[in-house]
């Protein structure tokens, strides 16, 4: 087990019952440590960290403490050289004729960068600096093994580590260190964990990976370690969705009152060997909240019940509100093939679909604690019509304002809108927009009557760009500080909103990740380099 400084959070596990190791103070001013709280967020245990600067006064003239010959032996799983080590992996260092007396997991630490033997007297004294301190990688360690035969220590980071860079495993007990580098290139792409949710799991029994592209086929056993269910690692979120997608599921629960100790790692790596091979986000699996069970939602008359949720159908897509509680979504039929993990209430949109077409889906949810439900839906979508959305806005220009001040908006539809009557409203009051029609596929931009297209200090529109002149735009222009926008047609009802965000730095705007990510979802703006008339390019977010 380790455990890591006290100003951070514990990623401690529970050792194996055989091994009823004492957890070892690190802090210079140690008290006696416990484990992490139930609450405690998976990702709180894996900080963003520093980089180490690139000498320490304490590690001059220290000799690297690499130990040679027939001392602790470090092999890296999935098998790779120490200088080109894969960003996910698991540290096994074999320890001939060590005893269990003799070996604390409690002080073997993946520190970033070289450790010396200055270091090595500190994590062996269990006192660190606040320099070497910071330079701790979030993991978990365990034993494996028992005597007479040899004993090994696997050391697991908790989050990938860095390409390019060289890290070290060192331990105080016994006293030893290794050094490697990670690959700066070609090493397997990461999938990120998307389920169990950080902060609300509640089973050590399933978890979901998903990337971008579709994944081969595979049924492959698969434990959490160190103590957690074994099981198998499958293609798809659930059986039969979601081709982008891996799956654990674990055969056999942890034993009452075990599971609350646990912080359990899934496999570095599937489709070892393979073209095709990826590696699992180290994100620890640890039970974090009560079970979840997916309440059915009360729908509005304007709505359908999809699932658990409510759906309105539309032309070529179907707006889904989810459920009052964190739910993986798994739906196909009609070429779609969703995964998708939404926080309680949360909205998304399924699409495109044949308008004026009969569609029927198939939908599975998983809550929190790893039930599944299946249901179907069926509907017939509308003809095709206009869809105008707040694209982009640009609040806080470099030029003046409010006179180079836009908001963006577009037609994602497949039919001309007719603007008459729509009307953009902020917090101040409401402007009424000019009679034209938004092609198809357009953009245009709502600006002051004093707007210039190229000021020289913003983007420039492109010269095709429609502009839609307003005598003001905002009740005194765009607040910088983030108010909400909303767009209404002629009849009041609300077509598109922006949310209210921190005060973007000046010329940058906010621009929505995609033309169908919903409002209201958390991640569907982002600030980033304004595209005035243009698609937004989400490679220029900025953070």
């Amino acid at each position: 087990m380790t455990q890591h400084p006290p100003t951070r959070p514990s990623c401690t596990p529970r050792a194996r019952r055989a091994l009823p190791l004492a957890l070892a103070p690190l802090a210079a001013s140690a008290l006696p440590l416990t484990l992490a709280p139930l609450a405690a967020s998976a990702l709180s245990c894996a900080p963003e960290l520093a980089a180490p600067p690139r000498s320490h006064p304490e590690e001059e003239d220290a000799e690297l403490a690499d130990p040679a010959g027939a001392g602790p032996e470090l092999h890296i799983e999935p098998e790779a050289p120490l200088h080109a080590a894969p960003p996910v992996l698991r540290l096994r260092v074999r320890l001939p004729g060590a005893s269990l007396e003799g070996v604390d997991p409690a002080r073997a630490l993946v520190v970033r960068g070289k450790v010396g033997a200055a270091h090595l007297r500190q994590i062996e004294q269990g006192e660190l600096s606040k320099a070497l301190s910071e330079r701790v990688v979030p993991s978990i360690a365990w034993l494996d093994g028992t005597p007479p035969g040899d004993l090994t220590l696997t050391v697991a980071p908790l989050v990938p580590l860095a390409p390019g860079e060289t890290y070290a495993v060192a331990s105080g007990s016994p006293v030893f260190s290794h050094h490697l580098q990670i690959a700066a290139e070609g090493s397997p792409p990461v999938l990120p964990r998307i389920w169990p949710p950080p902060d609300a799991g509640a089973s050590l029994g399933l978890g979901v990976w998903c990337g971008d592209a579709p994944l081969p086929e595979t049924i492959a056993a698969a434990t959490l370690e160190p103590s957690g269910p074994a099981g198998e690692l499958r293609r798809g979120a659930v059986e039969g969705v979601g081709a982008r997608c891996l799956r654990f599921e674990g055969e056999l629960p942890p034993a009452p009152g075990e599971a609350d100790e646990l912080r359990l790692v899934g496999p570095p790596v599937a489709f070892e060997g393979e073209p095709a091979a990826v590696s699992l986000d180290p994100r620890p699996f640890a039970l974090e909240s009560e079970p979840l069970p997916a309440v059915a939602a009360a729908c509005a008359p304007d709505e359908v019940p999809l699932g658990p949720g409510c759906a309105q159908v539309a032309d070529d897509r179907i707006r889904v509100r989810s459920a009052d509680a964190p739910l993986l979504w798994a739906i196909a039929g009609e070429g779609l093939d969703e995964v998708l993990a939404l926080r309680p209430g949360e909205p998304f949109v399924l699409g495109p679909l044949p308008p004026l077409s009969p569609v029927e889906l198939a939908i599975a949810t998983v809550d929190n604690a790893g039930r599944v439900e299946r249901r179907t839906f069926s509907a017939v979508t509308r003809a095709p019509m206009p869809h105008v959305i707040i694209n982009e806005v640009l609040a806080n220009p470099v030029g003046p304002e409010p006179g180079q001040e836009w908001v963006e908006l577009y037609n994602d539809g497949d039919v001309p809108a007719d603007l008459t009557g729509y009307v953009l409203a902020d917090v101040g009051g409401e402007t009424e927009l000019p009679s034209i029609s938004l092609a198809p596929g357009a953009y245009a931009l709502v600006v002051n009557e004093g707007f210039v297209s190229d000021d020289e200090l913003d983007p420039p529109a492109p010269p095709e760009a429609l502009l839609l002149r307003v005598p003001k735009l905002g009740n005194h222009g765009l607040s910088n500080s983030g108010e909400p926008l909303k767009l209404m047609d002629g009849g009041g009802a609300v077509l598109s909103r922006s949310p209210a965000m921190p005060e973007p730095k000046a010329g940058m705007s906010l621009a929505r990740v995609g033309p169908r990510a919903p409002d209201g979802s958390a991640g569907s703006f982002v600030t980033s380099w304004p595209t005035p008339g243009r698609v937004n390019i989400m490679n220029q977010e900025i953070p």
